[in-house]
């Protein structure tokens, strides 16, 4: 590798990252798992709900002997209180830590879904009881529906957020990104690749240039890339060690491309 991957502080939260993270449900394997850290990576990001909770388990496998070097986040899609300290403790268990450095409110989509777990009786009454006893660090908010996840940041409740966000989907840039830098929200970014399908067009730009362009954007600290296949996140991993930068130009290129793949409807 050419170099360790560049580093930068999580929002509020005061943690320090690097600025590519690994997202969870698609490997099946420890080994994988650790090859990727293997990388530098110091982000992990799972959820209750991944392969029926055996992404954690995997994941709490892998991490044995280097979770003081992570930042470890998980999910509960619980809205309740009860439910969600289910789901922590499960998660705790599978992951085989005492603590979760970020736990997080899994796609939070609807206003409806909003005021239940925010509410009385909610998920949150959860997530501040976790943090009194010492078992939950930072709480954050994931979500697909841009406008929704930005009024969940809007509230100041959620220390990170967690959306999709790349070249040819460019609405976080009018809404959850102004709002996560008013509220100073740790930003973590999905789906800068579209689960890939960005990649798959004969002649693309190379790789890692989806990856420079989402983290070139002011708001956003860091990308997560699910491990699909690890030999092209340890390229990936390389190629961002050794630069983050892009001009104006090859973005411009990159959001023409997008477009022609999102209107196309091969990114659906």
């Amino acid at each position: 590798m050419a170099g360790e991957l560049p580093q930068t502080v999580l929002g509020r939260t005061g943690l320090r990252v690097t600025r590519l993270g690994i997202g969870g449900a698609y490997c099946e394997t420890p080994e994988g798992y650790s090859a990727a850290l293997d990388c530098g990576v110091t982000y992990v990001d799972t959820a209750r709900a991944y392969r029926d909770g055996q992404d954690e388990e995997v994941i709490g496998r892998a991490i044995q002997g280097r979770r003081h070097q992570l930042v470890l986040a998980t999910k509960t899609g619980q809205r309740d209180a009860a439910g969600a300290r289910q789901d922590l403790e499960t998660s705790l268990r599978l992951l085989q830590t005492d603590y979760l450095d970020i736990w997080q409110i899994h796609h939070l989509n609807t206003q409806e879904e909003r005021e239940k777990a925010l509410g009385p009786g909610g998920a949150m009454e959860t997530v501040a009881k976790a943090r009194q006893e010492g078992l939950v660090r930072f709480v954050g908010v994931t979500g697909h529906d841009w406008v929704q996840i930005q009024a969940a940041v809007a509230t100041g409740l959620f220390d990170t957020v967690l959306c999709w966000y790349n070249c040819a989907m460019k609405e976080p840039e009018q809404t959850v990104l102004p709002e996560a830098q008013k509220q100073d929200t740790g930003v973590v970014i999905m789906n800068a690749s579209r689960n890939t399908k960005l990649f798959e067009e004969a002649g693309i730009p190379p790789r890692e240039q989806f990856y420079r362009y989402v983290l070139s954007h002011p708001a956003v600290n860091l990308t997560i890339m699910g491990l699909r296949d690890v030999e092209i996140f340890r390229q990936l991993s390389a190629a961002l060690a050794g630069s983050l930068a892009i001009t104006p130009q090859e973005k411009a290129d990159l959001e023409t491309y997008g477009a022609a793949l999102r209107a196309a409807g091969k990114l659906d």
